[in-house]
């Protein structure tokens, strides 16, 4: 993105002095005066040349704006949508970008929404408040071309106006949709045999406001050039000055630098001496700044995507993607190096009484605190993960013995979630049940441990829960003995 920088000189009334020291010359045989008479025969003539130049040249660099903000777009979704569905993969162009995504099924199914926590709309808004402009996931069949996910409106392209080839490639051009027409960036979602299942689209703006812009830019530069011309008459005299005095808005020019002000082009790089030397080597550094902030923004931005898609939003403790993610590792380094580990499953007994009860902001305190309690009780190496609900996880690292090292956690988690709650002014007690599974004895795979976790984790509650169960062999699922919560006063 360029930013336009205004530079603000500073205004120097010419001299009042018609001669020279012996009154023989006017102000116009003077070395300033000849320079200021050939910068405005200068300026004549390109003022010809230039008008009509910079029309076309406004023209082509509004259109070039347009396709470079839409390829961004494009390339702000497609990171977005490979942080929150991590199973899909890219294909690239020999520039780098982003041209086409392959997923082995559509973004926008039960499946895809149940994986990853996000339905299709939550991801469309996501974009459209990075990208600021309307963002559409379409999905493609052969009858129809391309429907939006959301408003089930069929797409159109000016390229191709059945709708059905031109997003099939990766694609920048105007589009129509609800009846209105839109400058878009548009990446195709291909399956792993390559046949074309959707599209993502986003958008820079609608054809009549990017046209108005277009114009008013078009307009505002006729008066400038106009304005330009009258104006150099009058000002030409205090810039020719203006070039004899460059050191002081040098030593402006690295003070803003200083400051972290590097909103301002430096001054005088058109010299062809020491000073335009300083002046370009001051503008390397000015450019430099301006670089780095904006990668350590970007690094920030990708930081806190990265964050998002692998932690829980209300407990901040990691998500089941997180959960996926760190036992498949703990998997690897049990058959590398031998380290094991153990799962625990742990419900909250009795939650949903209060949730039903009491509302969700209570429910939710309940959850916060219930998660900054379990992460109280973790040794180095352990991590507490929120499944769901009132679903949470611990995978424990384990030093010595996996059986009694499981037992002395559950132990502690058990205490700890027994201690009352006070949430909105409310007690309540609650309890845990806890299913355990040890790798690698009850399971080498992230499904078998899990499931033998979920089974001991039924037993508990089977056994009038408030208590753990590690997984034995043959052990099933059997009829719950649940035990009915009455509510009184203050607690439950």
């Amino acid at each position: 993105m360029v930013d336009k920088e205004l530079i603000h000189h500073d205004v120097v009334p010419p001299s009042n002095k018609g001669f020279n020291i012996q009154g023989k010359h006017h102000w116009y045989h003077s070395i300033t005066g000849k320079v200021a008479v050939y910068l405005m025969l200068g300026v004549l003539i390109a003022y010809g040349v230039g008008s009509g130049a910079g029309f076309f040249e406004v023209n082509r660099i509004s259109h070039e704006q347009w396709f470079k903000q839409a390829a961004t777009n494009s390339q702000i979704t497609s990171y977005i949508i490979r942080n929150i569905y991590t199973s899909v993969s890219v294909k690239s162009n020999s520039e780098g970008q982003v041209v086409a995504i392959e997923s082995e099924r559509p973004l926008w199914d039960d499946e895809s929404m149940i994986q990853t926590g996000f339905n299709p709309a939550d991801i469309l808004t996501l974009v459209s408040t990075q990208t600021h402009n309307p963002t559409w996931l379409l999905f493609y069949d052969d009858k129809n071309g391309f429907i939006d996910t959301q408003s089930e409106q069929r797409i159109t392209t000016t390229d191709d106006k059945t709708g059905h080839f031109a997003l099939k490639e990766y694609y920048r051009g105007f589009a129509t949709l609800n009846g209105k027409d839109y400058f878009v960036g548009s990446i195709p979602i291909v399956n792993l045999s390559g046949t074309t299942i959707g599209a993502v689209v986003t958008s820079i703006g609608e054809r009549d406001a990017l046209s108005a812009t277009h114009n008013q830019l078009l307009t505002h530069t006729l008066l400038m050039l106009i304005l330009i011309l009258v104006a150099t008459v009058v000002v030409v005299n205090w810039l020719v000055r203006k070039l004899f005095r460059p050191v002081p808005r040098l030593i402006q020019a690295v003070s803003l630098i200083a400051d972290e002000k590097t909103d301002q082009v430096t001054p005088f790089q058109s010299q062809d001496d020491e000073i335009g030397e300083l002046a370009k080597t001051i503008e390397k550094l000015r450019v430099a700044m301006v670089d780095r902030g904006y990668l350590q923004r970007m690094q920030e931005m990708a930081q806190k995507m990265e964050y998002m898609a692998h932690h829980d939003s209300l407990t901040q403790l990691p998500n089941r993607v997180a959960y996926r993610n760190s036992i498949d590792e703990r998997l690897i380094k049990l058959r590398s190096e031998g380290n094991i580990f153990n799962l625990l499953l742990i419900d909250l007994d009795h939650f949903k009484p209060v949730n039903d009860t009491y509302g969700h902001i209570v429910g939710d305190e309940l959850l916060i605190e219930s998660a900054a309690r379990l992460s109280a009780q973790l040794g180095e190496g352990d991590m507490a993960i929120r499944l769901g609900g009132d679903e949470f996880a611990i995978l424990q690292q384990v030093n010595g013995d996996a059986i009694s090292e499981a037992q002395a956690l559950a132990e502690k988690v058990l205490a700890a979630l027994n201690t009352p709650f006070i949430c909105s002014g409310h007690t309540f007690a609650i309890s845990s049940s806890i299913g355990i599974s040890c790798a690698p004895q009850h399971g080498l795979t992230r499904e078998d441990l899990f499931a033998h976790a979920d089974l001991a984790l039924y037993s508990s509650k089977s056994f009038g829960r408030n208590c753990f169960h590690f997984y034995t062999q043959g052990m099933a699922m059997t009829p719950s003995h649940d035990i009915p919560i009455i509510p009184n006063e203050s607690h439950i």
